[in-house]
């Protein structure tokens, strides 16, 4: 069975291709009739492109990424929120160490006190590194939205977080109970 969409497009194609050839005359320099002065010969020279025509990645003058392109740039912002926000973690938790010795040495105030400076420092922390996550995360979506891919491509660095997250609470809350039993 013929289908008409092709014959149709063919049809197009050949119609294109036959008025261009009617427009464009070719004409070859050892047979052009000498009757023509330089002044009237009219000769179209066609430009031949230097890079392709088509180019998939190039919508208008935009740049488009693919999903891969978006998720990989993503995925650095993301490991040096991660490194950046463990840091933070790890240093507090030095001090809050260094703190909990000396609380021991010394006697001095209740241990509710110093669980309580170091709970608040620690969401803080965490305020601050959900705040750049959600920026992070809105940015994704949105250039992906752009490129014209779905938004769902960004959940599996959502639930990265969230396990992190919950990862992270638990390795601290195990950290800290093992200094409190030393």
């Amino acid at each position: 069975m013929i289908d008409m969409r092709r014959v149709t497009i063919f049809a197009f194609i050949l119609l294109v291709i036959i008025y261009l050839g009617s427009k464009y005359v070719l004409i070859d320099e050892k047979e052009s009739p000498t009757s023509h002065t330089p002044q009237r010969q009219i000769v179209k020279e066609l430009e031949v492109p230097g890079q392709t025509v088509f180019n998939p990645t190039k919508i208008g003058h935009v740049e488009v990424s693919s999903v891969e392109e978006i998720k990989a740039s993503y995925q650095q912002k993301f490991e040096a929120l991660e490194a950046e926000t463990n840091e933070k973690i790890e240093a507090l938790f030095l001090q809050a160490k260094n703190d909990y010795q000396a609380f021991l040495e010394a006697g001095d105030g209740t241990l509710k006190e110093l669980y309580k400076k170091y709970a608040d420092e620690g969401q803080k922390i965490e305020d601050e590194t959900e705040a750049a996550f959600k920026a992070l995360y809105e940015e994704m979506s949105k250039e992906l939205v752009s490129n014209g891919y779905n938004v769902a491509e960004a959940e599996e660095f959502k639930n990265k977080y969230m396990e992190q997250k919950e990862l992270r609470k638990s390795e601290i809350l195990e950290k800290a109970l093992s200094i409190v039993r030393n």
